[in-house]
């Protein structure tokens, strides 16, 4: 039987006029749209699909990997945008959130691709013998 092997597009809706969204994360994070969104057609791709969000207002609409994590925030500082919580390390990687200037919080990711495909791994093949969800 087939089965689900990635994502395709995920569809949310951050606030902000898409013009200048698009600008804004085309300047701070570097990508690159077309006239539909932005996408990831290079590099391995890494993600957990949590299919709810906790009610918190400082809880992340969206997570990106990128590749420079400190390079990024000190970018994000020196141009005022706020800051919800600076990097944290982690055994996978390090993460920051901020808020951009449309009211969306956005979480940053620089993987540690082995480790966290490991942490992965061992989780699925947990909740294959407990089916016990943690959201």
């Amino acid at each position: 039987m087939g089965k689900a092997i990635g994502l395709g597009g995920v569809f949310i809706h951050l606030k902000g006029d898409s013009k200048a969204f698009f600008d804004w994360y085309e300047k701070y994070l570097g990508l690159d749209f077309s006239a539909y969104g932005t996408g990831f057609i290079t590099g391995n791709q890494l993600m957990v699909i949590t299919f709810k969000r906790d009610d918190n207002p400082d809880m992340p609409y969206l997570n990106l990997r990128v590749d420079h994590l400190d390079e990024i925030i000190q970018f994000l500082k020196k141009d005022q945008i706020e800051i919800i919580s600076d990097i944290a390390e982690y055994d996978y990687g390090k993460f920051a959130t901020f808020k951009d200037p449309f009211g969306n919080v956005i979480e940053l990711w620089e993987a540690d691709e082995k480790a966290y495909q490991e942490m992965v791994q061992k989780e699925l093949d947990s909740y294959k013998v407990n089916k016990t969800p943690k959201v």
